[in-house]
């Protein structure tokens, strides 16, 4: 069923306590995250429930929504119903832990360019396997003109963060992006190339190169904002808006080469080592542990805390093992899903687990997760013990990744190297046993499958309908009879008064005139979306699915006039009560009170033949699909 994500984004704002609530909203490749002032008033099964939302999580500070692949489109539509205030945005009335705040400090700071990096990883992967093949001059200005751009987002890394780190700590932007230029300007490296001391003030400089380093420019916009905030409210207003970031760069950039720089620097240095000394003591361990446990750290939203020492271990390393290990975990959920695709009997988990399984293949793995292993368990159980598996053989056989990269099957470029063929072999073979083993075990070790009914016991009960009622929903002679949820005069979906639904792109129907405001169920199926404003209905059988969108622009009305009947997951059989709605409140308010009824998915190919033109009763027939 397609999904109004414009309807998403109000809905959310709605439960999540409107715009005075949400103190900052930025998102990552799946999920919305929010700052809120008091998490405590939000219903989360509430949000749940919202069309479009996979899931919610709440970890490191954030309230996470999980979208999935439309995130981006949720974002960009509450970003237009509320308004973000700079200075506040990484404030929040919740007391977390110290390692909340951490992964939440690194999400926000790291999110908003990943897929930049990712770019600049798989361009230099591309490259490099143009370079083993001859198929480019090295010495040749096309080589070289393109190596310098798939490296430079790497080595201005402290620009980009200083851009989303002045955000999250409340910092004049363009102030920030001076500091973190000073730290990589021409004059500065010419300093640490020559090698000869430098004093500031009679204080000796500790000449450090922090191209591509993460943790000194973040330390520096970090206190840069005490010190903005101390010239902001001493200074006079009238000078403010000049000497404000004068004394803030004059100050921060010199503090920051003599004292914060090298701290970064030995506590990055610090972080890394230490990993990159527990992986030397056996890549193998640390590949089972990786690549069996790192989609649980993606459950609970902690995942960005490995993010500054991948990043970090291709400033000094020029590669990272991490992600290299990593991509088994997310190869053997994508396969586990596939599996579920492959076994289950129910027709709108096959759906969904095909679906879960292709995004999971290029590197998105909530849907999958959310969506179908962790729902059901064991395959979450066999996707993690794939992945171990799995990531043990990376580890074997050292697998690394040369560029930075998110794993999936359009990144693998970014783990070749020229003379480094045996560990780019035993990394396609780690993500093959993954996806294979994951399709395997969950095959072997099933589930307990959500088919509420083969198609033998899916016919019965509606033959007992037919036996009781007229006009029925029945599915007989190949035809899906469908009936008249409001009484009214029926009309083509093509005359209402709204653009989408008359050019008939979410799906072919009709529209209905309301007699009165009862909205009943037009077949035996299952509810599958209710919308909180009370304003349509989802419903699905037999591969068929179906809207009922009461009014047009309704949804305005945030729920003012509308009373539901139902829950989502609920099963219903014709003739239910599905919502109640006051149609003069609606059409006193300036509203068309017209119901659209369309069918979103007509499951296998069908033609739809709709009764109009004339009044119909509750329960008449008004469709049929002859297959």
């Amino acid at each position: 069923m397609a999904i109004d994500y414009r309807i998403t984004a109000r809905e959310l704002v709605k439960e999540l306590g409107g715009d005075s609530n949400i103190t900052n909203v930025t998102h990552c490749a799946t999920r919305l995250r929010f700052i809120l002032k008091d998490e405590s008033i939000v219903d989360s099964g509430k949000v749940t429930k919202i069309p479009g939302v996979i899931t919610t999580v709440q970890a490191g500070g954030q309230y996470q929504v999980v979208i999935g692949n439309h995130v981006k489109d949720a974002f960009d539509f509450v970003m237009e119903l509320i308004t973000v205030d700079e200075s506040q945005a990484g404030a929040s009335e919740n007391k977390a832990g110290l390692f909340s705040r951490l992964i939440d400090i690194i999400s926000s700071i790291f999110a908003p360019f990943l897929y930049t990096l990712a770019a600049c990883g798989i361009l230099q992967g591309i490259l490099g396997i143009f370079v083993a093949l001859n198929a480019i001059d090295t010495a040749g200005g096309t080589y070289q003109i393109l190596n310098f751009v798939s490296w430079t987002a790497f080595t201005f890394l402290p620009v980009l963060i200083s851009i989303t780190a002045s955000k999250k700590f409340g910092v004049n932007t363009y102030a920030a992006v001076v500091i973190a230029c000073a730290l990589v300007c021409p004059d500065y490296i010419n300093m640490v190339n020559a090698g000869e001391p430098v004093y500031f003030l009679g204080m000796r400089v500790q000449l450090l190169s922090y191209t591509s380093s993460v943790i000194p420019i973040i330390l520096a916009i970090w206190i840069a904002s005490y010190v903005q905030k101390f010239f902001d409210k001493h200074l006079p207003i009238v000078v403010r808006n000049l000497f404000s970031p004068m004394f803030t760069i004059t100050i921060m950039v010199p503090l920051t080469l003599l004292a914060f720089g090298p701290i970064g620097n030995t506590v990055g240095g610090a972080i890394g080592g230490a990993y990159n000394y527990l992986y030397g003591l056996s890549p193998i361990v640390a590949g089972m542990i990786v690549g069996g446990l790192w989609e649980v750290l993606v459950i609970f939203g902690v995942h960005w805390g490995i993010t500054p020492v991948t990043v970090g271990n291709y400033a000094a390393l020029g590669y990272d093992t991490f992600t290299g290990l990593q991509a088994s975990a997310v190869f053997a959920q994508a396969g586990a899903a596939l599996g579920v695709f492959l076994k289950t009997k129910d027709k709108d988990l096959k759906g969904v687990s095909l679906s879960a399984a292709i995004t999971g293949l290029f590197g998105i793995t909530e849907p999958a997760i959310y969506g179908v292993n962790l729902r059901l368990k064991k395959p979450m159980i066999c996707g993690c013990i794939a992945g171990a598996v799995a990531g043990a053989v990376a580890g074997g056989f050292n697998a690394v990744s040369w560029g930075y990269n998110m794993p999936g099957v359009a990144t693998i470029p970014a783990y070749f190297k020229a003379g480094h063929m045996g560990q780019f072999l035993g990394f396609l073979l780690s993500i093959l046993i993954a996806f294979v083993l994951g399709i395997i075990l969950t095959w072997i070790v099933g589930f307990e499958d959500t088919a509420k009914e083969t198609e033998a016991e899916a016919k019965e009960p509606v033959k007992e309908l037919t036996a009781e009622t007229e006009n029925t929903a029945s599915e007989a002679e190949g035809t899906f009879e469908i009936a008249c949820p409001v009484k009214g005069m029926v009309i083509p979906v093509s005359e209402v008064k709204d653009e989408v639904f008359a050019s008939k792109g979410m799906g072919d129907g009709v529209g209905i005139i309301p007699s009165d405001g009862n909205v009943y169920a037009p077949f035996d199926g299952t509810v599958e979306a209710v919308f909180p404003t009370g304003h349509a209905v989802g419903l699905s059988a037999n591969g068929v699915e179906a809207l009922i969108h009461i009014g047009i622009n309704t949804v305005e009305l945030d729920g003012e006039g509308f009373q539901v009947k139902v829950q989502q997951g609920d099963c219903v059989k014709k003739g239910d009560l599905l919502v109640t709605f006051d149609k003069a409140f609606i059409e006193e308010k300036g509203y068309d009170s017209t119901v659209i009824f369309i069918l979103t998915d007509m499951g296998d190919e069908g033609q739809l033949e709709t009764e109009t033109g004339k009044e119909k009763n509750v329960m008449e027939k008004v469709m049929d699909i002859k297959r």
